[in-house]
């Protein structure tokens, strides 16, 4: 990770206030994550579940109602906040609107990148196949009726972030000053499925199953992926069931072309106006 002085910052006034670096005992959660296609089985920014679908990822089975939220990301074009290892997202839970948040999450490439963070929400590795990543996150709560997904209010987004000492701590030193210039992304549309795999090794792990599209249905993308969290300590157990869902979708015949990496990344590629 490159040298970075505003999280440099942060870590030195931690330290020299007596407090001691995040170890990676701290990172209690691990989330799996395993791209897919979906070539002809749905329909494009479906929210119901074909049969055709069904049987070609028959080793899941999955709950029949879906949950819709609206995503977006923000910062400023030259990406100051990507640049500092920060990303905040506003999500609108539209099946369930109290549910609604604003995420601010922090990242590095290892535990003692964080320097004492205290009050974060989870403390979670993301296993993906360029290696482990850490991150600490501060979920902040808000109505739907107060702030519009699809045309983000930066003050009152600010204020809501106010709200939450330790998250604020992370980025007061940038949004004021930066108000102006910060940005939203596209806003994308997802619908959830949650289900389990049908191999009894690993039955009694909840799988969700995501397909992200473009609200306003541009430019026509979609990305697709499962999904499974669980606890560090059961890393071993939970890596014999990313490897068999792995195996499985590939089996499918539907990662040809697909997307792969990061949905944040992609949203913010496919948004105008980021550097």
């Amino acid at each position: 990770m490159r040298f970075n002085p505003i999280l440099a910052g942060l870590i030195s006034l931690c330290l020299c206030s007596g407090a001691q670096a995040l170890t990676k005992s701290h990172f209690d959660k691990i989330e799996f994550a395993v791209n897919t296609g979906t070539g002809t089985t749905l329909p494009y920014a479906t929210d119901t579940l074909t049969d055709q679908f069904k049987q070609r990822f028959s080793f899941i089975k999955f709950d029949q109602s879906p949950s819709e939220k609206l995503v977006t990301y923000f910062d400023t074009p030259s990406r100051i906040l990507a640049a500092s290892n920060l990303q905040i997202r506003v999500r609108e839970h539209v099946t369930k609107p109290r549910k609604s948040k604003i995420t601010v999450k922090l990242r590095a490439t290892e535990p003692l990148g964080f320097g004492d963070v205290s009050g974060y929400k989870k403390a979670e590795i993301d296993v993906g196949k360029s290696g482990d990543k850490y991150s600490v996150s501060y979920d902040i709560k808000y109505s739907p009726d107060e702030i519009d997904v699809k045309s983000l209010d930066f003050s009152k987004i600010i204020a809501q972030i106010k709200r939450n000492k330790d998250a604020w701590a992370l980025v007061k030193d940038i949004l004021p000053q930066h108000k102006s210039d910060l940005q939203q992304t596209v806003v994308m549309r997802t619908y959830g499925w949650e289900g389990f795999m049908t191999d009894e090794r690993f039955d009694n792990i909840e799988v969700d199953f995501q397909v992200w599209t473009p609200y306003y249905r541009k430019p026509r993308a979609y990305f697709s992926d499962f999904s499974f969290k669980g606890l560090a300590k059961d890393r071993a157990a939970l890596t014999e069931a990313y490897n068999f869902l792995s195996e499985q979708v590939e089996a499918t015949g539907l990662t040809k072309d697909m997307h792969t990496g990061s949905k944040t990344k992609a949203t913010f590629g496919m948004s105008k106006g980021f550097q």
